[in-house]
């Protein structure tokens, strides 16, 4: 008994020196900033400047931490649904719009961060970021984006300027609709509204646009869910993220398909597959907004109310910023910086690379250029998606049914 006595108070000891320990390696919470955002979409190679830049700032000492996401309502679920003590939230625009009116997020600090304006952030994208976040206090604009069609033209042999391309039955059998349900309802409503879209111009086209996104009316949900069926029933691909990778190796048999602008440019342009294995761009690849319409989408970074390293949150705020940082992040995720010094630098860059357009068919330079860097006549023509609010049931029941 007494040797198992002192064979149990051994192990206790050692359990209580390992756990002390432990404990002596574990860094303080307030020594570190979580963030919460879409895989492969920041650089991880700045949090290690970051970590020198804010302690030359601050005198703290801080470790920045990432965990990725698939959807952006997995952010509800870990904020509204488990208070997870995430710092730093990437949400898209609805999602902002979501979260402010829930009261799950915090303000920036304007005097750490400054206030988000024309002179630090592209004009045209604070105006459009008046539409989640009205008073501008919440959310630091990141990436931006559109929504419209790639499509092959060696195989379309002519140019798409339409989502009838997309809905209609001339490529039945070589589409590929987005398998996310507000991409893919964003479309099927800016189809079915299109007769009453694809004449206006200026302001009146921004309008209608944009209450084609806030429309969750029983008629519109209802037009929209025959549409993507129709699409669906004329055998129509379902995909997230691999069709990008297989238009650009020809190895698809899709010709037009629901993409986004950034994955667009990405396999035009020399990329890594989903393998790391580098590949030439694609340059028979195009993309479009339709004349009908279409989404400009932001995302951005948004101190959640659960944060426990709200200083670093900010200096990181701060942080991304900066010309460098903003140009490093858009170069590594394919997308375009809305901080208004490194997109005029990224836009030089891309339109000065003759190596990049050397022997592309004509037009296809200004159409890349247009892609990454829309006009102020794509903006006009394109809306910023809207938190559904009541009409969230139907749409998702909807989306349902279409499944």
């Amino acid at each position: 008994m007494k040797k198992i006595v002192s064979v149990l108070l051994v192990v206790v000891l050692l359990m209580a020196l390992s756990v002390s320990l432990f404990a002596c390696k574990t860094t303080p919470r307030d020594q570190i900033l979580k963030l919460y955002m879409p895989g492969e979409y920041i650089d991880e190679s700045i949090f290690e400047v970051f970590e020198k830049w804010y302690e030359e700032e601050t005198g703290k000492k801080v470790k920045v931490e990432i965990e990725t996401f698939d959807a952006v309502e997995q952010i509800q679920l870990a904020v509204e649904g488990s208070k997870a003590d995430y710092d730093l939230l990437c949400p898209s625009d609805y999602m902002v719009e979501y979260l402010i009116q829930k009261n799950l997020v915090i303000p920036y600090d304007e005097d750490i961060v400054g206030k988000v304006n024309g002179e630090t952030y592209k004009e045209e994208y604070v105006e459009l970021a008046k539409t989640y976040d009205p008073e501008l206090k919440y959310a630091i604009p990141y990436m931006y984006g559109t929504l419209g069609i790639v499509y092959d033209k060696s195989k379309t042999n002519k140019e798409i300027t339409s989502w009838n391309a997309l809905f209609g039955s001339e490529f039945e059998g070589h589409r590929s609709i987005k398998d996310s349900m507000r991409d893919a309802y964003a479309a099927a409503c800016l189809y079915v509204k299109g007769a009453e879209l694809k004449d206006l111009t200026g302001e009146a086209q921004k309008q209608a646009v944009q209450a084609v996104f806030e429309d969750t009316s029983d008629a519109t949900v209802q037009s929209a869910k025959n549409a993507l069926i129709a699409v669906k029933r004329g055998g129509a691909e379902w995909d997230v993220d691999n069709v990008k990778f297989e238009m650009a190796a020809g190895s698809s048999n899709v010709s037009v398909a629901l993409m986004w602008s950034c994955d667009a440019g990405y396999v035009m342009n020399d990329y890594e597959d989903a393998d790391g294995d580098e590949h030439e761009g694609n340059r028979n690849l195009w993309y479009v907004v339709p004349e009908e319409g279409g989404n400009v989408y932001i995302d951005n970074f948004v101190i959640n109310k659960y944060a426990k390293n709200t200083d670093a949150a900010n200096y990181f705020l701060k942080f991304l910023s900066r010309k460098d940082i903003a140009i490093q992040n858009s170069e590594w995720a394919g997308a375009i910086s809305i901080v208004k010094d490194a997109y005029e630098e990224l836009y030089e860059g891309y339109y000065s690379d003759d190596e990049m357009f050397e022997g592309t068919e004509e037009g296809w330079k200004e159409m890349f250029l247009e892609t990454m860097f829309p006009s102020e006549g794509t903006l006009n023509r394109c809306g910023v998606m809207k938190d559904f609010g009541a009409g969230k049931s139907a749409v998702t029941k909807m989306w349902s049914q279409v499944q």
